[in-house]
């Protein structure tokens, strides 16, 4: 059998009142917590709508746009940094993909594909928000606080941006919702007692799928599929496991490195920017620099090829993306090696940067500082009920400590930014939620205590 949570909760009268039926018109019937439930991811929708309309710009800018607007254009999946510039493995295909072929039907930025891919984006949001409360409830966190956790990811602006605008493009809004339908299969096969080839084969597809969206956060969905695989599988079926997932992952990656290594005329079997992300994340004036924001964006205009003139005239020069990213790699590993005291304290506060934002991290836009506050409540709370969860024995919950720890330590050596720190926070905004339910519980442990509750 597999893995369950400890200890079935009591149902308080808030959760039994949101079991009560609404008649609606027409005669037909839903439960209180349904239709709260609806209400609230409506109203989250269409904040972001309004704030998408009332915003100055069009749509999603940067590398993923200028890629999205090549593919619009006939020049492929090509000039990340400028037109021009050529093939490209700068970013991962699918999200820019998704977005070219939507600018190639309906043009680049007209009203008919930025309203597509606004409903894409917050497609995404709804289904991400809405797994996870059923996630947690599977976990054991009763209806109120889930209710509240999910108020606050549709009700607060912390990353309205990021959820309206900035996922239309880049991947972090599809990155975790994969995730999410990930571990929600995951504890879901933990309460099977076979587990059948077709679910290891969906185990598999789900975890390539991912990797190849965003391969940071798929490190820690292979993490959880193995760490599932070893508990649940005998020898055989864990190496027709494995073998499963090495033909999921090689369907994803194995074209786009043809690919690549056809247009580029270099191994690339994912992206070809990380030395560039090294080079902005260890930087040397970064370790005492006063203004981190300040300090940040000037190293943008000295090395990013899309932000600076001189560093693109530098990529050309030096023959492209990937000799010029291999170039800052080796220069940045050598500072690393010269100045290993700096770079764990970089290393350190990227940590803490990725789990609690500072400021300066949600750009000069809207509510700066309001949006960092609410993300650390969100995730210094988080890290508490996670902590707390774990030891609580409460066995489910390393799927989630490991979509939230694995990343943020992997990607430590380089700068978080917004659209990376959102790819933790509604994970640690119901990991919160699960923390204030306990304080309740244990505070009023008798009050409303009428029946018991299964998810």
């Amino acid at each position: 059998m597999g893995m369950s949570e400890p200890g079935a909760r009591r149902e308080s009268r808030f959760d039994a009142c949101l079991r009560r039926d609404l008649t609606l018109p027409g005669g037909r019937r839903i439960s209180v917590g349904v239709a709260v439930v609806a209400g609230l991811l409506a109203i989250g929708v269409c904040i972001r709508v309004a704030w998408s309309l009332l915003r100055d710009g069009h749509g999603a800018t940067g590398e993923a746009f200028n890629v999205a607007r090549a593919i619009a254009e006939g020049r492929g999946f090509a000039d990340a940094f400028r037109v021009g510039q050529g093939p490209t493995a700068h970013l991962l295909p699918i999200s820019p993909g998704i977005a070219g072929g939507v600018y190639r039907l309906f043009g680049v930025h007209s009203p008919a594909a930025e309203s597509i891919l606004t409903a894409w984006a917050l497609m995404l949001m709804l289904g991400t928000y809405l797994l996870l409360f059923r996630l947690f409830g599977r976990l054991g966190v009763s209806r109120w606080a889930r209710l509240g956790g999910l108020a606050y990811l549709c009700l607060s602006p912390v990353y309205i941006a990021q959820e309206a605008v900035d996922f239309r493009i880049w991947e972090g809004g599809l990155a975790v919702c994969l995730a999410v339908i990930l571990l929600s299969a995951l504890v879901a096969a933990e309460r099977v007692e076979r587990i059948s080839a077709a679910r290891t084969a969906g185990l598999a597809v789900l975890a390539a799928a991912l990797f190849f969206v965003n391969p940071i956060i798929g490190v820690a969905g292979y993490a959880g599929t193995l760490i599932f695989a070893w508990r649940r599988f005998g020898m055989s079926q864990f190496v027709l496991a494995g073998l499963m997932a090495a033909a999921a992952l090689a369907a994803f990656a194995a074209p786009w490195a043809l690919r690549n290594a056809s247009q580029l005329d270099a191994f690339v079997p994912l992206r070809s920017n990380a030395g560039l992300e090294l080079a902005l994340g260890q930087n040397p004036h970064a370790v005492d620099g006063a203004d981190r924001g300040e300090v940040f964006r000037r190293r943008l205009a000295e090395i990013h090829p899309a932000v600076g003139s001189e560093a693109y005239r530098r990529l050309t020069a030096i023959g492209g993306e990937v000799p010029y990213s291999q170039a800052l790699g080796r220069e940045t590993r050598n500072w690393i090696a010269d100045h290993p005291g700096d770079a764990a304290r970089l290393t350190l506060r990227h940590i803490r940067q990725t789990l609690a934002p500072e400021p300066w991290q949600f750009g000069n836009g809207f509510l700066p500082e309001l949006r960092a506050i609410l993300a650390n409540l969100s995730g210094l709370l988080g890290l508490a009920g996670l902590a707390l969860a774990l030891s609580g024995r409460r066995p489910l919950w390393i799927y989630v400590a490991l979509m939230v720890l694995v990343p943020a330590i992997v990607m430590s050596p380089f700068q978080p930014i917004s659209r990376y720190t959102y790819l933790f926070y509604p994970w640690l905004t119901f990991c919160a939620a699960y923390l204030v339910d306990r304080i309740v519980s244990a505070r009023f442990p008798a009050r409303g205590q009428i029946a018991e509750n299964a998810s």
